[in-house]
C-alpha cells in the first residue's frame, strides 16, 4: 500500500496532525499482529503499528519519520524522535527539528554555500511564508517502510529505508535515492535519528557509549549546563586530505611534544543505555561510515537533552589557495558528493544487556558473524620490539646509528629464553636501507649495518623455530622527503598542495603521504620479496591508523577509495603473511593477525564521566591484543593492572645500545629503551602474564563488573575470574584477599 503526503511545509512550525494512514498493519506479517489495538502510553496514541518481529513492534507517526519500538516481554520502550506529548523544557530554532525528525539535512544553497537545515518537521521558523515544500511517500514492507523525501523548491531528496529484522532496526539510505536537482543546491550533511534514544536532563538512570579509546561513558546526570558542546569525532580519524595538521602541531620549540593528540575513533559505534527500564542499544554503521562522524552531546550541551547520533558527511568544503604563497584562499565544495549508501543498524538491548558490557558482547557477535573478525592464534607471547637502526646528521647528509644489529637481537632472544621466556612477538624495526626512517619500503634488503639481508633472515628462521616471532616493521604510509628527489609519488590534498607530515625532528622534518595506489605497489613487491625469503609475517603502520582524500590529474578521490586500496592490498598480502598491524581501524580487522598498540584509556574529555574496557571486551579471546610500550608509561603500576584488567600481552621497545645516542636522531624521544634496564621487568611481566594466560587460554570475557574499593572483576567464558584492585589498601573480593595495588586469577571451578 502507498500513500502520498504532500504538505507544504514552514521550516519551522508543523501541523502535528497531518494524514495518517489508518491500516499500515494490512502489509506487516498477521501473525505478528499484536493481539489488542495500541499498547503504547497515550503520548504515542498517533503513532500506527507497522511490523513487528518476535522480540519488538514497531510503530510509525509519518509527518515526523518518527518510530517507537516497543519490547514484547517488558513493554518497554524506545523512540527515534520527541513528539509533542514527550517533549520536555524548550526547544527553539533548528533544535525543534533535530527533536522532532527522523532525518536531518544540513543543505549548502546560493551562490554563498551557506549551511541551511531542513528536515521533514515544519518547526523551525515562525513565519507563515512556506519556504520548504516538500513531498512524503511511504511504501510499507513485510519488516518495515520505505520513506521518500523530496524538497520540491530545492531540487533534494532521499529515501530512508527503515527495516525491523528481529532485535535489530536498520536503517538505510542508499546512494542512488539521494537527488540534488537544481544548481547551487546541494547536501552537506545528514543527521540520520539524531535523538534515538534521547533523554531530558536527569530524567533515567544510563549512559551514552563513546567510541573514544578503549571506550567511554556519558551518565544520563544533570550536567548543570557545564558544558557548551560533547563528543563529535570522525569515524576513523581527521581527514588530511581536507585539513592538514598544522607544522609543529603541539610541540614545545617546534621540537617536544607537549600534548597527546587524542584518539582516533577505531570502531564505528556508539550506544545508549537507559537502565532504569532496562532497555538500550549499540548502533554500528555499517555502510557511510568512512564519512561520517559520531555525535554524543550530554544535556545543557545546547539543548536540555541527552542523544546520540550518526552524522554524514556528503560534500565537504575546502580552502583553495590562489597564489603559490599561499596567502589568498577561496573557499570551495567538493565537486561531486559522496558516493554510498548509508547505513546504521541499532541492535536492541534489553534487561542486564543493556549495559556497556551487552553492548560490547552485541558488537563482537556482529564482528564475528559478519566475518569482520576473524580468530586468530591468542597464544600468549609478550611483545619485545627492537629498534635496529637510526640516523643522525653528519658532515655531509647523515651516518647510522645502530642501536640493536641482528646479533644483538639474538643474544637479547636467548637471554630471555634462558631466563624463562618461552615464547615472544617481536617488531624489529629500523632494518632496513637507511634506517628506521627510510621510506617507503618495497623490498626485505636488510642494512649491512646491521648485519644485512642474510643475517636477519637467519635469525627470524632460528627465532621461529623457538616459538620466537620476529616481524619486520615497515610504515605503508609516508615517503621521506629527503630520500626522495621526485614527488610523483606524493599525494595531494583535494586543492591540489602536496599533503605533508611536518614532524618538527631535527634530521627528517618532513614527510609525504604515498598515493594509495603508490603504496599497494610498493606493498606489493615487498610481499613478493618476504616470501621469497621465507619471512611470514610483517608489522604494520602508517595506512592502518589513517584514511585520506586526494586529488591526482585533477581527479579526485574519497576516503572510500582509499580504504578500497589498502583493504584489497592486505586482504591479498594476509592469504601469504601474518599481519600485525598498529591501531587498526575496523575496516582492516578482517586481515590483521595481531592488534598492536591497544588503547588503554580515553583522551580525557571533560564531559566524560567514565571509561571503560569496551575495546578490550570485544576483542578478547579472538584477537592477541598488545599495548604500548611499557617502559614509556609513567605510572607502570597502573599499566600493569590495566594489562591484567583488559587481558592485553605486555609490550617493550628495547635496544641493545644505550638510549643516549639517539639523542640527535629522529627518535630522541625514546627517552629509555636499554635491555639492560628493562631485562627484569620483561621477565617478571612474562612471567605474571603468561600464568594469566594459561587460564584464560581460548575464552572470551562473558562478564565485568566494578566492585566496591576500586576492585574490578573479570568473569571469563570458561569461568575463571580475574579480580584486580586499584585501590592502595588491601580489598576482599568474594572472599579473594586482594594486596594493595594486585591482580589474583580465580581459574574455573577453583573454589575462593
Amino acid at each position: 500500500m502507498q500513500k502520498r503526503i504532500r504538505v507544504f511545509l514552514l521550516v519551522i512550525v508543523l501541523a502535528m496532525g497531518g494524514m495518517m494512514i489508518a491500516a499500515a498493519a494490512e502489509n506487516a506479517d498477521t501473525d505478528a499482529v499484536p493481539s489488542a489495538g495500541n499498547p503504547l502510553p497515550d503520548s504515542y496514541a498517533d503513532y500506527v503499528f507497522v511490523t513487528a518481529s518476535d522480540q519488538y513492534e514497531m510503530y510509525l507517526y509519518e509527518p515526523q519519520i518518527s518510530v517507537v519500538l516497543r519490547n514484547r516481554e517488558t513493554g518497554a520502550l524506545i523512540a527515534s524522535t520527541l513528539n509533542e506529548n514527550t517533549k520536555k523544557g524548550s526547544l527553539s530554532g533548528k533544535w525543534l527539528g533535530y527533536g522532532f525528525s527522523g532525518v536531518v539535512l544540513d543543505v549548502l544553497s546560493g551562490p554563498s554555500k551557506n549551511y541551511e537545515q531542513v528536515d521533514p518537521v515544519q518547526k523551525k521558523k515562525m513565519s507563515k511564508d512556506v519556504k520548504d515544500p516538500h513531498t512524503l511517500t511511504y511504501t510499507f514492507t513485510p519488516d518495515g517502510f520505505d520513506a521518500e523525501l523530496y524538497f520540491t523548491e530545492r531540487g533534494l531528496g532521499l529515501t530512508l529505508q527503515v527495516r525491523l529484522q528481529g532485535d535489530e532496526l536498520l536503517m538505510t539510505i542508499p546512494d542512488e535515492s539521494i537527488q540534488e536537482d537544481m544548481p547551487d543546491s546541494y547536501f552537506g550533511m545528514i543527521s540520520l535519528s539524531p535523538m534515538f534514544g534521547a533523554t531530558y536532563m536527569d530524567d533515567h538512570t544510563g549512559y551514552m557509549l563513546i567510541p573514544d579509546g578503549n571506550g567511554a561513558l556519558i551518565w544520563l546526570t544533570d550536567k548543570e549546563k557545564r558544558f557548551s558542546t560533547g563528543y563529535s569525532q570522525m569515524i576513523y580519524g581527521q581527514d588530511d586530505g581536507f585539513t592538514q595538521r598544522s607544522a609543529g602541531e603541539a610541540l614545545f620549540r617546534e621540537r617536544y611534544q607537549m600534548v597527546v593528540p587524542p584518539h582516533p575513533v577505531i570502531m564505528p559505534v556508539f550506544g545508549m543505555a537507559h537502565t532504569d527500564e532496562g532497555i538500550g542499544y549499540i548502533a554500528i554503521v555499517e555502510q557511510g561510515e568512512k564519512r561520517c562522524s559520531v555525535e554524543a552531546h550530554p544535556n545543557g550541551a545546547m539543548i536540555d537533552y541527552n542523544r546520540c547520533y550518526a552524522k554524514f558527511l556528503i560534500r565537504d568544503a575546502y580552502k583553495q589557495p590562489l597564489n603559490q604563497s599561499e596567502s589568498t584562499k577561496m573557499d570551495m565544495l567538493e565537486q561531486d558528493r559522496t558516493h554510498h549508501d548509508l547505513a546504521v543498524r541499532y541492535c536492541l538491548l534489553s534487561g542486564d544487556d543493556a549495559t556497556y558490557v551487552g553492548m560490547a558482547r552485541r558488537y563482537r557477535q556482529h564482528l564475528l558473524e559478519n566475518g569482520i573478525l576473524v580468530p586468530r592464534d591468542t597464544t600468549y607471547r609478550t611483545r619485545v620490539d627492537f629498534l635496529a637502526e637510526e640516523q643522525e646528521k653528519f658532515l655531509v647528509g647523515t651516518r647510522p646509528v645502530v642501536m640493536t644489529d641482528v646479533e644483538e637481537m639474538r643474544a637479547i632472544i636467548a637471554d630471555l629464553r634462558e631466563a624463562g621466556v618461552q615464547s615472544a612477538f617481536s617488531e624489529y624495526r629500523g632494518w632496513q636501507n637507511g634506517g628506521l626512517w627510510a621510506v617507503p619500503v618495497d623490498s626485505f634488503a636488510a642494512d649491512s649495518a646491521i648485519g644485512g639481508t642474510g643475517a636477519l633472515k637467519n635469525a627470524i628462521e632460528e627465532a621461529a623455530s623457538q616459538d620466537y616471532l620476529i616481524y619486520p616493521y615497515v610504515d605503508a604510509l609516508r615517503m621521506n622527503a629527503d630520500l626522495n628527489a621526485f614527488t610523483h609519488d606524493a599525494a595531494k590534498m583535494v586543492n591540489k598542495t602536496t599533503l605533508k607530515d611536518q614532524t618538527g625532528r631535527q634530521v627528517y622534518e618532513l614527510f609525504y603521504y604515498l598515493l594509495p595506489e603508490k603504496t599497494t605497489e610498493k606493498l606489493g613487491r615487498l610481499t613478493e620479496s618476504l616470501e621469497r625469503n621465507g619471512v611470514g609475517g610483517l608489522a604494520l603502520s602508517g595506512i592502518t591508523d589513517h584514511l585520506f582524500s586526494w586529488s591526482s590529474r585533477n581527479n579526485f578521490y574519497s576516503r572510500n577509495d582509499g580504504a578500497d586500496a589498502y583493504a584489497g592490498i592486505l586482504k591479498d598480502m594476509a592469504g601469504s603473511l601474518s599481519l600485525a598491524m598498529e591501531e587498526p581501524f575496523q575496516y582492516l580487522w578482517p586481515y590483521m593477525s595481531a592488534f598492536l598498540n591497544t588503547p588503554l584509556d580515553g583522551s580525557d574529555y571533560l564531559y566524560v564521566d567514565e571509561e571503560v574496557p569496551f575495546l578490550t571486551i570485544t576483542l578478547k579471546g579472538i584477537i592477541p591484543m598488545y599495548s604500548d610500550y611499557v617502559n614509556f608509561e609513567a605510572n607502570r603500576t597502573e599499566t600493569y593492572l590495566a594489562l591484567a584488567e583488559t587481558g592485553v600481552y605486555p609490550s617493550f621497545c628495547v635496544t641493545k645500545q644505550d638510549t643516549s645516542r639517539l639523542i640527535y636522531t629522529n627518535s630522541s624521544d625514546m627517552y629509555s629503551t636499554q635491555y639492560d634496564a628493562y631485562r627484569t621487568s620483561i621477565i617478571d611481566f612474562d612471567r605474571e602474564f603468561r600464568q594469566m594466560a594459561e587460564k584464560t587460554a581460548g575464552a572470551l570475557i562473558a562478564d565485568y563488573e566494578k566492585l566496591a574499593g576500586n576492585v574490578r572483576k573479570i568473569i571469563y567464558s570458561n569461568g575463571t575470574i580475574v579480580y584486580v584492585n586499584y585501590s592502595w589498601d588491601p580489598r576482599t573480593a568474594d572472599g579473594i584477599d586482594l594486596a594493595p595495588e594486585s591482580f589474583a586469577v580465580v581459574a574455573g571451578g577453583d573454589a575462593p
